[in-house]
């Protein structure tokens, strides 16, 4: 494994010896809940089961996958494209990562990513991805309303890659 320390970004001795063992996934991700794994604690149990339903019905119908991660903390990374990206990674096995999208928002850091998987990229572009974000998913933030953006934000995904 290569690691760079070339920018400015200061990188702690128990961060960069965290990041040199070949076994980090447990103490950088957690554990999925399930489709929707609301690590922020910003939904209700009622909203996780009604986006979890929408994914489920879903996912009977299609080759995809769909995951909805909210976090408090993306440490040891500093980008949460780069923490969604290898979350993607950590969470699904070669064949599933690439029929996979992932949408990781973070009300503390007050940033959305949305990730599609390989197979995925000719429906969900990386410009589609940050059109849905910022006119679904910021739009509602900003109004504290994390499940509508959320919600609206699944529905347009799952209308791309259908």
């Amino acid at each position: 494994m290569f690691i760079s320390f070339s920018s400015c970004r200061k990188v702690t001795s128990a961060a960069a010896e965290l990041l040199s063992t070949t076994d980090t996934a447990g103490f950088i991700f957690p554990a999925p809940l399930g489709s929707v794994s609301d690590f922020e604690e910003i939904l209700t149990a009622e909203q996780i089961r009604e986006l979890d339903s929408i994914i489920v019905q879903f996912e009977n119908n299609s080759d995809n996958k769909i995951n909805i991660v909210t976090t408090k903390s993306i440490k040891p990374y500093t980008s949460l494209d780069e923490y969604s990206a290898d979350l993607l990674k950590n969470w699904e096995n070669d064949d599933v990562e690439v029929h996979t999208v992932m949408l990781v928002y973070s009300k503390k850091l007050n940033e959305v990513e949305i990730t599609a998987g390989d197979e995925l990229k000719r429906k969900l572009t990386d410009k589609e991805c940050k059109r849905i974000a910022k006119k679904t998913i910021v739009a509602e933030t900003e109004k504290s309303d994390y499940f509508t953006g959320l919600k609206t934000a699944l529905i347009k995904i799952i209308t791309e890659i259908r």
